[in-house]
């Protein structure tokens, strides 16, 4: 986000967002997870100011548009009044849910490759090395996504902020939006100061994990064959005793709710069941463990 809008957003609501500050408390860990470099107060009025922009916004074009097209008054009256209550809800909600939405997306990501990631870690460590070049190579590696960022967090602040290695791991755990890294990060750190063997905890705790990924997997592979009987009946097999249904009732003639059964097929065909179609995929997307 642009600093000058920032700055715009904070001087226009930063004395509001003083008095209720408290009650967006839950964002600043969210914030945190998202790993969003922007102050809890910065970020609400943010969201007060964009709010206040698209309900204006939204009134202006209504406006606009009483001007150049004709519009039944009362109409023309409830899109005045209920279109830019809307849209200024909406970009609050948006602006809102981000920093959670981002902060979930990045813990689904650093848990599907954290078996993978702890299982490098243990390889590396039994090689002797110290904790600082293991994350240095962890975070070398993009292919375990969300992990990499986060190992290059702990080696920052070692090499940047003079932070031991202990406190470098302590530090990122309280941040990260994945309790699994957290608990990996902790144990760590608690292994290291105990002096206890960091080459035995980490392939424990790699076994661990990539048993509990295999349990998701095969899990979410059930829950799948579920959805997809769920598919076949709503969208495949309803849709068409329906289309079957209209085309008979064409045949007899007569209108449904002021609609003929050609513009009801038209509906269904273009309109409808595509909606549907993109609705379920993204439901699948949304629920899919990767994401």
């Amino acid at each position: 986000m642009h600093p000058i809008y920032e700055r715009i957003s904070k001087a226009t609501f930063g004395w509001l967002v003083e008095k209720y500050i408290i009650n967006f408390e839950p964002l600043k860990q969210h914030l945190r997870g998202a790993r969003i470099n922007v102050l809890l107060k910065t970020w609400v009025s943010v969201i007060f100011f964009t709010t206040l922009v698209t309900y204006i916004a939204s009134l202006a074009a209504i406006i606009a548009i009483g001007f150049f097209i004709e519009i039944y008054i009362l109409l023309y009256i409830i899109m005045l009044v209920f279109i830019p209550i809307l849209a200024a809800s909406f970009a609050f909600l948006v602006f809102y849910i981000y920093p959670m939405q981002m902060a979930k997306s990045r813990a689904n990501s650093i848990e599907n490759n954290l078996p993978f990631a702890i299982t490098h870690m243990a390889a590396t460590a039994s090689s002797g090395i110290p904790p600082e070049f293991m994350f240095n190579l962890i975070a070398g590696f993009e292919e375990y996504g969300e992990i990499s960022r986060e190992a290059q967090m702990v080696v920052k602040n070692i090499r940047t902020f003079g932070s031991s290695s202990v406190a470098a791991m302590k530090s990122v755990a309280s941040q990260t939006p994945s309790k699994e890294l957290r608990e990996v990060l902790l144990g760590i750190s608690s292994t290291i100061e105990t002096g206890g063997n960091l080459t035995s905890y980490l392939k424990e705790m790699s076994d661990k994990a990539l048993f509990d990924y295999r349990i998701k997997r095969e899990k979410y592979l059930k829950t799948l064959s579920t959805y997809a009987d769920i598919y076949t009946a709503l969208l495949v097999a309803a849709p068409l005793f329906l289309l079957s249904t209209l085309a008979t009732m064409s045949i007899i003639g007569g209108d449904i709710m002021g609609f003929s059964t050609s513009e009801i097929v038209t509906l269904m065909t273009w309109a409808v069941l595509p909606l549907m179609n993109i609705g379920f995929l993204t439901f699948i997307h949304v629920t899919y463990p990767g994401v």
